[in-house]
């Protein structure tokens, strides 16, 4: 055996044996994944996104109609949910699922549809499990918007700056020169290439972010490809859709579905050739100018892509919420203005107490301070919005009519910068008038008007609520105030959170229960507490006075 041929074989069995140790670990990397997916389905994710992860993740939904606000939203802490149920691994699944909490406006019809796809994943493992696997490879940003970058450059920024003409002509000149008179170009063929790349750092700053964008989006496609290809999507309706939007995106992508952004750090020696022809011709960001313009005129495939491969994602969440929720049912709905639930619990406590309630009309709830009304309110908001979103309701049993949800609870004087807290509250119960009159409407209020003094609370109080119920709104109030449970008894049913005091400790049972509260524990609360006897007796006694004559000593 010659030494030439001794060194060949080495070189191979070299390049053989890291070929295995890449396969090895890659089947390694693809079954920590599988089983990481197997372990997390039906569990309670626990992760905490920043502010600013939310606000990119919002982003969609921002460009989107939606029927829940963010006074509503925060009211609810529908954050804290949304991160609990997260089962999404790629951008477009995790920005379509905080859209779908927002409650998009959907017809009946595609109900069926959505029921379909949810049932089959959760039947169906090896195929979900499939599916999901392609969504990780399509991964996620945190540190911008894909969907808002692709649109704001696809409406606003799709014709070639010059200078990119320029410089891609100023290279082929000097090449050109070169070639022709090596002596005479080779100076300006330097020249060239020194301006084109200071000219290329210098612009390609503001597309940094649209052409890492480009990327993910073609990471979409190419999920959208695998989909179709491995025949994952159950619903064929779906299948056909994705399969023809890829294919006709696949045609607009064009040359630069193979023109990425520099990186230095590759060890591809390819992919480092191809950086520095990018950066002396600036090629890569004429035809990203190109493509936009192209994805322009076609804006609906590109939304399309978008809002069916996420919605795809999403629904395979959905299965994961149920598989975690201890009891869960579908949702009816029903032409009549009504609501009943059965069994209701909040999804995010570990030990929920459930609590039923049927109403026609409006509803006044009284009770003890951290007797559960509060609790109770955000519960009943939570089923809803969960009934009208993703089709699960933490119930045994739902039936109601499709309602716009509104809250006011947890109001913040910051909530309208530089105003009081009551008039960020009666700002907040105003929006709640304004819908049109063919919405239902539901709304939760917690201490209504709470940010006045008692007399006008009372007063204004008494007529917001009726205007509710004259607008047809279906409103559950809590409240402190005993008195609008009797200046409201035509127009609200009563119901009440009661508590019991045993061996110095106050016992609440977190049941709801009819008619109005005829306890009170505030003082009960700084006896327990161990204030002084003084002020104990002090307040008793000015109670019972108050109570009998109606005047305060």
């Amino acid at each position: 055996m010659t030494e030439s041929i001794f060194i060949a074989l080495v070189v191979l069995g070299v390049i053989a044996v890291c070929f295995v140790i890449s396969y090895i670990d890659n089947m390694r990397r693809i079954y920590k994944i599988k089983r990481r997916l197997e372990y997390n389905y039906g569990r309670w994710r626990e992760v905490d996104y920043s502010d600013a992860v939310l606000s990119v993740i919002g982003e969609y939904t921002a460009a989107k109609d939606s029927m829940i606000d963010d006074i509503t939203w925060n009211d609810l802490d529908m954050d804290a949910l949304f991160m609990s149920i997260d089962h999404t691994w790629s951008f477009a699944g995790e920005d379509y699922l905080y859209y779908l909490l927002h409650v998009p406006k959907v017809m009946p019809e595609e109900w069926e549809e959505q029921e379909e796809m949810i049932t089959y994943y959760q039947e169906h493992e090896k195929e979900r499990i499939e599916m999901q696997m392609e969504f990780t490879r399509i991964g996620k940003n945190h540190a911008s918007s894909v969907y808002s970058y692709i649109m704001d450059c696809i409406r606003f920024n799709t014709k070639v700056p010059p200078v990119h003409y320029f410089s891609f002509v100023f290279f082929i000149f000097s090449v050109v020169i070169t070639v022709i008179s090596p002596s005479e170009g080779l100076g300006l063929l330097i020249l060239a290439m020194v301006v084109n790349v200071l000219l290329y750092f210098y612009k390609r700053k503001e597309l940094e972010g649209s052409m890492q964008a480009l990327q993910y989006f073609k990471k979409l496609m190419e999920g959208a490809k695998s989909l179709t290809k491995k025949k994952l999507i159950c619903n064929p309706k779906y299948h056909s859709r994705v399969e023809k939007d890829y294919r006709h995106l696949k045609k607009l992508m064009g040359a630069s579905a193979y023109l990425g952004p520099a990186n230095w750090d590759s060890p591809s020696i390819a992919e480092m050739f191809l950086d520095y022809i990018r950066l002396v011709t600036h090629i890569d960001c004429i035809f990203f100018y190109h493509c936009m313009s192209r994805l322009g005129r076609n804006i609906d495939i590109v939304e399309n892509m978008f809002t069916t491969m996420g919605f795809l994602e999403s629904m395979l969440a959905v299965g994961s919420l149920r598989e975690a929720l201890p009891v869960w049912c579908r949702p009816e709905f029903t032409d009549e203005k009504m609501l009943r639930i059965i069994d209701a619990y909040h999804p995010g406590l570990k030990e929920p107490v459930p609590n039923s309630v049927s109403v026609k009309d409006g509803i006044l709830i009284t009770g003890s301070n951290a007797s559960g009304k509060s609790t109770f309110l955000k519960t009943i908001a939570m089923n809803v919005i969960l009934a009208q979103s993703l089709h699960t309701c933490p119930a045994k049993a739902y039936c109601g009519k499709w309602f716009h949800v509104f809250s006011s609870m947890a109001l913040k004087d910051s909530l309208y910068k530089g105003e009081s807290y009551y008039i960020a509250e009666i700002r907040a119960l105003k929006r709640v008038m304004e819908p049109v009159e063919e919405e239902a409407v539901i709304c939760f209020v917690d201490e209504v008007l709470r940010g006045t003094n008692t007399v006008e609370r009372i007063a204004a109080s008494t007529q917001v609520l009726k205007e509710f119920q004259k607008k047809g709104i279906l409103c559950f109030a809590a409240t402190h105030d005993i008195e609008l449970t009797y200046l409201l008894e035509e127009q609200y049913d009563n119901y009440h959170f009661q508590e019991q005091v045993a061996d110095g400790e106050i016992i609440f049972d977190y049941l709801i229960y009819d008619g109005r509260a005829t306890s009170r524990n505030a003082i009960q609360l700084l006896e327990i507490l161990g204030y002084e006897p003084e002020i104990i007796n002090g307040a008793k006694a000015m109670v019972e006075q108050f109570l009998s004559t109606g005047k305060w000593n």
